[in-house]
């Protein structure tokens, strides 16, 4: 009697703080609903070693520190809160290919729901060692954003879905990407960096095997959607009058509001765009229903020192720039060399949590910026245009945070 082929062992994941809870119910429950049979695993970025309060969750949580960071208070401090949740990407596929013995996982952003299987994706893995989908699969034709220009920006994949195989040729995807994000993760345009998904626009080139897929079903997001539209049943739901939707993904979806398609798009909202109103008032109510505001509310642990003090984007920065000159110490702790060099050298600012500041907030008649251009007119006339063009590619080099180091930095 023949024996019965054992069926592959394939998970999938996500990543979360615990403010975003919901979003992980949802997308795990979404897909183990797709996938029965498969696993599904929670990251919980925070300064957590407990999983017991997730016990009864739809996934399988694994805390931040079980994962093999190589000093992972100098990771967190490095790192903003969307970086560090970015960044332990890699780490986190390599620890569950190997720990649970995978045969392939596959990552999903938390705002993504799965509609259908996930089959175009392990078909391409039987031949490949990596699976990404681009942002865009047609020119962009009008002014709106995204356009073009900011996909240079964020990256030609999308970063929210990756699936991987447990091979070697992976595992040298996944180090060398790894690498990267743990120490050159950063949010920085100026510097042609973006958090984890910049790196992978060399991965194609670098390494075999890395499939791409263009199919119109998956990763179907408000960045692609001038060439996609929706139909069929609101369960089974049709890209383009013939292909499946195998997962849509919600990013920038506002939950409290139920106009908003997404917030970082002026292409398309949900008046101009009927065919997804419905897939976007159900998603909303699942996640709205899915929130447990006692876990929610747990601390992230990773934005304070230990008195409670805020940490400041810049002191991340500099930090970041002069790690050794702290050896290896706790950089969190209020009686540390990092603090006390932090607050001789004015980067701290209480212990209220700034609000995030945004482009918006910038205005050509706010007075302080009119003296700013002021300033600049005068430098114009004193330097001349040479010496002026020189000035301000300084300036564009010293605003890269990481930079005023030149003039920041503790003594060794």
């Amino acid at each position: 009697m023949s024996e019965i082929p054992s069926q592959p062992a394939v998970a999938a994941c996500t990543i979360v703080s615990p403010n975003y809870l919901a979003f992980a119910r949802t997308v795990a429950t979404s897909y183990l609903a797709q996938h029965p049979g498969h696993r599904f695993f929670v990251l919980l970025v925070a300064a957590l070693t407990d999983p017991a309060p997730f016990a009864h969750e739809p996934f399988e949580a694994v805390p931040l520190s079980a994962i093999g960071l190589e000093n992972l208070p100098a990771v967190a401090m490095r790192y903003e809160i969307l970086e560090l949740n970015t960044n332990v990407k890699p780490t986190f596929l390599k620890y569950l290919l190997a720990r649970y013995r995978l045969d392939a996982v596959t990552y999903l952003d938390p705002d993504i729901f799965v509609y259908a299987p996930l089959a175009p994706v392990f078909e391409a893995l039987e031949a490949s060692e990596c699976v990404l989908t681009p942002h865009l699969t047609s020119p962009i034709r009008d002014d709106k954003q995204p356009g073009e220009q900011e996909m240079l920006y964020n990256g030609t994949y999308n970063l929210g879905f990756a699936a991987f195989r447990n091979t070697p040729e992976a595992f040298a995807i996944l180090s060398w990407w790894e690498q990267r994000c743990l120490h050159l993760g950063f949010s920085e345009g100026r510097t042609g960096l973006f958090v984890d998904q910049k790196w992978m626009n060399l991965a194609p080139g670098l390494f075999d095997r890395v499939a791409i897929l263009r199919h119109p079903g998956l990763n179907m997001a408000y960045w692609n959607l001038n060439d996609r539209i929706l139909a069929g049943e609101p369960n089974r739901p049709i890209v383009n009058g013939k292909f499946p939707l195998i997962f849509f993904h919600f990013s920038g979806v506002a939950l409290n509001d139920p106009a908003v398609l997404s917030k970082n798009t002026d292409r398309f909202t949900l008046a101009t765009r009927p065919d997804l109103a419905e897939l976007f008032a159900r998603y909303k109510a699942t996640v709205l229903a899915n929130k447990n505001r006692a876990l929610e509310s747990l601390p992230y642990g990773f934005d304070t020192f230990t008195d409670g003090t805020t940490i400041t984007r810049l002191a991340r920065r500099l930090y970041a720039q002069h790690e050794a000159a702290f050896g290896a110490t706790n950089p969190f702790d209020a009686h540390g060399a990092f603090f006390q060099f932090a607050q001789q050298s004015g980067l701290l600012a209480g212990k209220t949590l700034p609000q995030k500041a945004t482009w918006r907030e910038f205005s050509g008649t706010d007075r302080r910026v009119e003296a700013v251009h002021a300033l600049l007119k005068l430098a114009l006339r004193l330097l001349g245009p040479n010496r002026y063009e020189l000035l301000m590619r300084y300036l564009s080099h010293i605003s890269v945070l990481r930079n005023q180091s030149v003039f920041l930095k503790p003594d060794r």
